[in-house]
């Protein structure tokens, strides 16, 4: 029994079709512009059809019309194949086909029939070597089509380049410890740099990331931050608070944080829940251990509006010991950023440290700016 659509559940990922040709079957106009797709990808695709000439569907000369097999004898040409796209205009073969290639195991699109796919052709932006694909699982592609133009617009024309010349550095920043490479490569797309790499001129861009290798040289502690998730909803956390946790190597949370805020973690970061136990004294200790040793890893520490006893021990000690490198507030705007627990806990920690230089590092404090989850 076929799932109900709005059951599915999909996993996103890209298939390679530059070593067995993708496999068209059918003879619907519709199946034209699915043999264009693929050839921006593949660089060729296999085509039965009953239309004769075959040139009727496809007269591109990338395209194999296999002689002698009608749509009825396709079955033993689906395996092995990247992809299957299929539509005969018989609604009892197009089940049959779609019947086979699940059998084997390849992934298949009939149009329009949602219900007969296995694999959905999402709207996509190329920017090779950078692809992005949006699927609405066969629901909506209109609206799948209005997403990707937005994406198009934030996306320059050049933009694949960016990706190009990070794989070309891949090897010489090998040597750095990983955050380390992962804070080079954030500083160059955001920066001046990413302007000189789409614009081609490779030459200046690399002046840029000799500056900041030499930097990343120069640094070994772990950098800190403490980001205010409010109540927990990741809607009103704000844009800088939202990239902090996108970015960090270690999420230290307390035991209740909620999923929606794990979840805009890399899937490579570390999470330290905090033993509920954790009195002053102890956290003087955990903050020691998870400080130390490092090497350039940003640790992010996220504090919540009311914070239990134990987090309320950590965010003092991080900020007394001047391990705490900036405070991102939660962007909410029935709260000042001072007025809530967290806050208020570091402002005593910036009071204290003015009139104790020895601490080192000034804490940097990072305005609200708009909620991730834009205006509510």
């Amino acid at each position: 029994m076929t799932t109900p659509i709005k059951e599915r559940r999909l996993f996103p990922c890209f298939i390679c079709v530059d070593e067995a040709p993708p496999l068209v079957i059918g003879n619907a106009r519709v199946l034209d512009a699915k043999i264009r797709l693929l050839l921006k990808f593949a660089p060729t695709v296999d085509l039965v059809t009953d239309l004769q000439p075959a040139a009727r569907l496809s007269s591109d000369e990338r395209v194999n019309a296999v002689a002698g097999i009608s749509c009825q004898m396709a079955h033993g040409l689906i395996a092995g194949r990247p992809l299957v796209i299929l539509d005969t205009l018989d609604p009892v073969l197009n089940a049959a086909l779609s019947a086979t290639a699940r059998t084997a195991g390849v992934p298949v699109n009939v149009p329009d029939n949602p219900a007969l796919c296995s694999a959905y052709l999402g709207a996509i932006v190329d920017r090779s070597p950078v692809l992005v694909a949006i699927s609405t699982a066969g629901a909506a592609p209109v609206l799948g089509q209005r997403i990707r133009a937005r994406i198009e617009t934030m996306l320059p024309a050049g933009f694949g380049r960016l990706a190009s010349y990070l794989s070309r550095h891949r090897a010489s920043l090998r040597a750095l410890p990983a955050p380390r490479r992962r804070t080079i490569q954030h500083h160059l797309i955001d920066g001046q740099a990413a302007d000189h790499i789409i614009a081609g001129n490779d030459t200046a861009a690399d002046r840029l990331l000799a500056r900041l290798v030499t930097a990343a040289d120069e640094t070994g502690a772990a950098l800190v931050k403490i980001v205010d998730i409010g109540e927990g909803d990741p809607g009103w956390l704000s844009l800088h608070g939202v990239e902090t946790i996108r970015n960090a190597d270690i999420v230290v949370h307390q035991a209740d944080l909620a999923p929606a805020i794990t979840e805009l973690a890399r899937r490579e970061a570390g999470f330290v829940t905090l033993p509920p136990t954790l009195g002053r004294a102890s956290a003087q200790s955990f903050v020691d251990d998870l400080c130390s040793g490092r090497d350039g890893e940003r640790i992010v520490v996220l504090v919540p509006t009311r914070p239990k006893p134990a987090m309320a021990a950590v965010v003092r000690h991080l900020s007394d010991r001047g391990h705490c490198d900036a405070v991102i507030p939660a962007a909410r705007p029935d709260l000042a950023p001072t007025s809530s627990v967290p806050h208020r806990l570091i402002a005593d920690a910036i009071n204290n440290r003015e009139s104790r230089p020895e601490l080192g590092r000034s804490l940097a404090w990072h305005g609200t700016g708009q909620p991730a989850g834009g205006a509510r």
